[in-house]
């Protein structure tokens, strides 16, 4: 069985929420959402990128074409065709007018289906597994990443910087196969910046050795990365299986 649970958060700083989630054929922009079920999960969180350059809508079209492929079984090539569809769907309506033209999103997403999970990522919005400890199982596409790939020390302004996204002219995805490798207690968080950007693994690992409902627990990260001074919306999902 799979306890999922959610919180998305618009923050401090914006008037606008860019962020979007969604869990099966459930979205959600605003607020909590949990649920339980015995099947599979398809799990998607999206951060629009651009400010006032419709972030927001791009997010939209990226969840709501995942939340109609909810029961579907899932495998790594029809979640490549996906998000392709997703990018030519953003890039469509960025032939709206020029303000449309730099709208874009992040993606992360989980689909676990029995003992298998499939993990996949286009941009900077994170993917982690709790097991004792926490291990991040997305890789960034940024200029922070590609810094410390080449071993270089992350520049302030510039590693925030995206690489990859939704609408953009080409879209690759990391994509994690996971097959086997779901096992009883694994926990898996997927969340925006909003909220990595200002915790270390001992604020993960603090709150998730203490899970009892994932509601709370949603709303401890919430919480915490606001005390600690996220400027930016915050998303959260958290999956355990029981």
């Amino acid at each position: 069985m799979l306890e999922i649970a959610c919180r998305v958060e618009a923050g401090v700083r914006f008037p606008k929420n860019d962020d979007r989630v969604a869990i099966n054929n459930k979205l959600v922009s605003q607020g909590f959402y949990s649920e339980t079920t015995e099947g599979s999960c398809l799990a998607v969180v999206c951060d629009g990128v651009g400010g006032e350059a419709f972030g927001n809508e791009a997010a939209d079209i990226v969840t709501n074409i995942f939340s109609q492929i909810s029961g579907t079984q899932l495998t790594i090539g029809l979640i490549n065709e996906y998000i392709i569809k997703a990018n030519e769907a953003v890039r469509e309506v960025q032939k709206t007018d020029i303000k449309h033209s730099r709208m874009a999103t992040t993606i992360a997403g989980l689909y676990i289906n029995e003992d298998d999970f499939i993990a996949f990522n286009v941009g900077d919005s994170r993917i982690y597994r709790f097991r004792s400890y926490i291990s991040q199982i997305s890789k960034d596409h940024s200029v922070r990443q590609e810094q410390i790939d080449f071993g270089l020390d992350p520049t302030p302004i510039q590693g925030n910087i995206i690489t990859r996204y939704i609408g953009g002219t080409q879209v690759i995805p990391e994509i994690i196969d996971g097959s086997g490798r779901l096992f009883l207690n694994d926990i898996y968080i997927l969340c925006t910046d909003g909220v990595w950007g200002v915790l270390d693994d001992n604020d993960f690992e603090k709150i998730l050795s203490q899970v009892d409902k994932l509601e709370e627990s949603c709303q401890y990260f919430i919480d915490l990365a606001l005390q600690k001074g996220s400027k930016d919306n915050l998303s959260i999902i958290i999956i355990r299986r029981v």
